[in-house]
């Protein structure tokens, strides 16, 4: 299975789809005043830099980084169902560790969601560590924080 990993629109039908979804799933999965997904439009502001993983035509997985003033906090991360246990996750976060290197970051920071295992454990594969909540985000007992230093 060949997987492309680059800078694509949110606005692309594709895109749309797999963040509705993902959208969905944390409905599912969480209060709705725990939800901290960025918006369509909030993913295509300049401080956004957001990445498809696109299989022959087709966009599978997303991703973004969305640049802070003193850190880059990961944003969106989806790959549809019946594309996940492919690598397709760590494609996408080799190319948003690639992008913040490029970018001077320094410390990249995540929200993500209690029983999230797998994303949880490409957390960890990746070098993040558990943190205290950061920016607008705060303890709800939903949430899991995470940071990683970079070289």
């Amino acid at each position: 299975m060949k997987i492309s990993v680059e800078y694509a629109s949110p606005r692309h039908p594709d895109i749309k789809k797999l963040l509705l979804a993902s959208h969905q799933l944390m409905r599912d999965l969480y209060p709705e005043e725990t939800n901290s997904y960025l918006s369509i439009d909030e993913l295509c502001s300049s401080d956004v830099h957001f990445l498809g993983a696109r299989q022959n035509d087709k966009y599978c997985g997303c991703g973004a980084l969305e640049v802070k003033s003193d850190y880059g906090e990961l944003k969106s991360f989806f790959v549809e169902p019946q594309f996940r246990g492919n690598g397709i996750a760590s494609l996408i976060m080799q190319e948003i560790l690639r992008t913040s290197r490029e970018l001077n970051i320094n410390s990249l920071k995540l929200e993500t969601g209690i029983g999230l295992d797998n994303a949880l454990n490409l957390y960890k594969r990746f070098n993040f560590e558990l943190c205290e909540p950061f920016g607008k985000y705060f303890e709800n007992g939903f949430s899991i924080f995470m940071k990683r230093d970079l070289p």
